[in-house]
């Protein structure tokens, strides 16, 4: 166990000293588009629950919404995978037979 601890401790010094720094910017941006969809969903809701619109508007709001909402949970989902998947320590290495 403490072999993996070292690990993950090395790797996110590494991430801290900048490697990955592209994906890492990356993810961030992911996360804030995707909680951006979200509230943009919430503000369709509550937009449409309030105003009461005709059918018409009624439908597109309610599928603007749905959809925004589900792109964004998507998308959470998939940079919370991604930010797991950059902090975790690489694998240790097959076990050896001699000592060197």
């Amino acid at each position: 166990m403490s072999g993996w601890l070292e690990r993950w401790q090395r790797r996110q010094r590494e991430l801290a000293e900048g490697a990955d720094a592209d994906l890492v910017q990356a993810n961030r941006r992911r996360f804030r588009v995707a909680f951006g969809l979200i509230g943009l969903a919430s503000v369709l809701g509550l937009l449409d629950a309030r105003l009461h619109p005709s059918y018409v508007w009624h439908f597109v709001l309610r599928c603007a919404a749905g959809v925004s909402g589900l792109v964004g949970i998507v998308m959470a989902n998939w940079a919370r995978q991604q930010d797991a998947l950059l902090s975790r320590p690489e694998p240790e290495g097959p076990p050896t037979i001699f000592k060197e």
